[in-house]
C-alpha cells in the first residue's frame, strides 16, 4: 500500500516537472506593474494614467506629467539637501557655542573653587589674628590695671613712710633738745624717784631722766648717736623721696608704653578687620561666581543635549524623506520606462484597472 502511494506521488511529480504552461508575453510587465502598485505613489500614478488613457489623453501629456513629477521630486531633494546642509551647519555652530559655554563655565568653576579655597584660608587666618590681638589687648589692659593698682598702693605706702619718718625725726629733735639741756651725773636715787613719779605717761621725759644719770662723756656719746640716727633717718627719707620720684617716672613711662602698645594693637586690629571684610566680600563674590557658573554649566549642558537630539531628529527625518523620494523617483522612472518600451503590455494591464 505504501509503495503504491509513493509511486503515484512520483508520477505526479514527474508530470509537474515535464508539463509546461503556455508562456504569457506580458507576464513580466504585469509583474512590474503589480510591484509598482504596492507603493502608494505607484497606485496613484497607475490610477491617473489609466484615467488619462480612458479619456484618450496623448501619451506625450502622460510622459510630461511623469517628467514634471520626477523633476519636482528631484527639486525637493535638492532643496532638502540644501536645508540639510544648513541644518548641519546650524547644529555644528550651536553645539560649538554650547561647548564654548560649557568650557567657560567649567573653567569658571575650577578657578572660583581655587579662589574659594585660598580666600577661606585667608579668612581663617585673619580671624585667628584678630582673636589673638583681642587677647593681647585684654592682657595689656589687665597689666595696666595691675600697674595702676600697685602704683596707688606704693604711693600710699610712701606717704605713710614720709609721715612716720617726719614723726621720728621730730621725736629725735625733741630728745636731742632735752638731752642738751640736762645736767649729767645726777644722783641715781633722785632719778629713779623721778621715773617712778612719771610712770609710763612720758617716755621721752623718762629717757631724759635716765640720761641725766649718765656721765658727761656717755651723755655726749648718746647725743652723738641720736644725731647720727636722725641724720640716717633724714637721709633715708631723702632716698625714699628720690625712689618715689623715679617710681613715678617709671610709672608714667610704663603707661606711655602701654598706650603705644595699645595703639599698635588697635591699628593692627583695625587693619585686619578691614582685610577680613574685604576678603569675606571677595569670598562671597567667588561663591556667587561659582554658583552662576554652575547654573550656566547646567543650562549649556541641557541646551547642548536638546540641540543634539533635535539635530539627530532632523537627520533621521532627512534620511527618511530622502529614501522616500528616491523610491518615488525610481517608481516614476520605472513607469516612464514601461510606457516607453512596454506600452502594449502596460495598456492591457491599465485597461483591466479601468474595467
Amino acid at each position: 500500500m505504501k509503495f503504491t502511494i509513493c509511486f503515484l506521488l512520483g508520477l505526479v511529480t514527474l508530470n509537474a516537472v515535464f508539463v509546461k504552461k503556455p508562456s504569457d508575453p506580458n507576464a513580466g510587465v504585469f509583474a512590474e506593474l503589480e510591484e509598482i502598485e504596492e507603493h502608494a505613489l505607484g497606485r496613484k500614478l497607475l490610477d491617473t494614467i489609466a484615467l488619462q488613457m480612458k479619456n484618450q489623453a496623448p501619451l506625450a501629456d502622460i510622459a510630461r506629467m511623469l517628467q514634471e513629477l520626477r523633476e519636482n521630486l528631484l527639486l525637493q531633494q535638492q532643496q532638502a539637501e540644501l536645508k540639510h546642509a544648513a541644518d548641519e551647519a546650524d547644529c555644528a555652530a550651536e553645539i560649538a557655542g554650547y561647548n564654548r559655554r560649557i568650557d567657560y563655565a567649567s573653567n569658571e568653576i575650577s578657578e572660583s573653587t581655587t579662589e574659594i579655597t585660598a580666600l577661606s584660608a585667608q579668612v581663617q587666618q585673619l580671624e585667628s589674628e584678630i582673636e589673638n590681638i583681642q587677647v593681647q589687648l585684654g592682657i595689656l589692659n589687665d597689666q595696666e590695671e595691675t600697674l595702676r593698682t600697685q602704683r596707688a598702693k606704693d604711693a600710699e605706702a610712701f606717704t605713710q613712710r614720709i609721715k612716720s619718718t617726719a614723726d621720728v625725726v621730730e621725736a629725735l629733735n625733741v630728745v636731742a633738745a632735752k638731752l642738751s639741756a640736762i645736767q649729767p651725773e645726777q644722783d641715781p636715787k633722785a632719778v629713779f624717784l623721778e621715773l617712778h613719779n612719771m610712770g609710763k605717761s612720758n617716755p621721752i621725759a623718762a629717757l631724759v631722766s635716765i640720761a641725766s644719770a649718765f656721765s658727761k662723756e656717755r651723755l655726749q656719746q648718746t647725743q652723738d648717736k641720736i644725731a647720727e640716727l636722725r641724720q640716717s633717718i633724714e637721709q633715708s627719707a631723702v632716698d625714699d623721696q628720690e625712689a618715689e620720684v623715679q617710681a613715678q617716672i617709671d610709672y608714667q613711662n610704663m603707661l606711655a608704653q602701654f598706650a603705644d602698645q595699645r595703639k599698635n594693637f588697635q591699628n593692627a586690629l583695625k587693619d585686619n578687620e578691614a582685610k577680613l571684610t574685604q576678603t569675606e566680600n571677595a569670598l562671597g563674590a567667588q561663591k556667587k561666581r561659582k554658583e552662576d557658573a554652575g547654573r550656566e554649566l547646567a543650562t549649556a549642558t541641557a541646551g547642548k543635549t536638546q540641540k543634539e537630539n533635535d539635530c539627530e531628529a532632523l537627520r533621521t527625518q532627512y534620511a527618511r524623506d530622502s529614501e522616500q523620494r528616491t523610491k518615488e523617483i525610481g517608481i516614476i522612472r520605472q513607469v516612464e520606462e514601461i510606457l516607453a518600451t512596454k506600452l502594449e503590455g502596460a495598456s492591457g494591464y491599465l485597461k483591466s484597472r479601468i474595467n
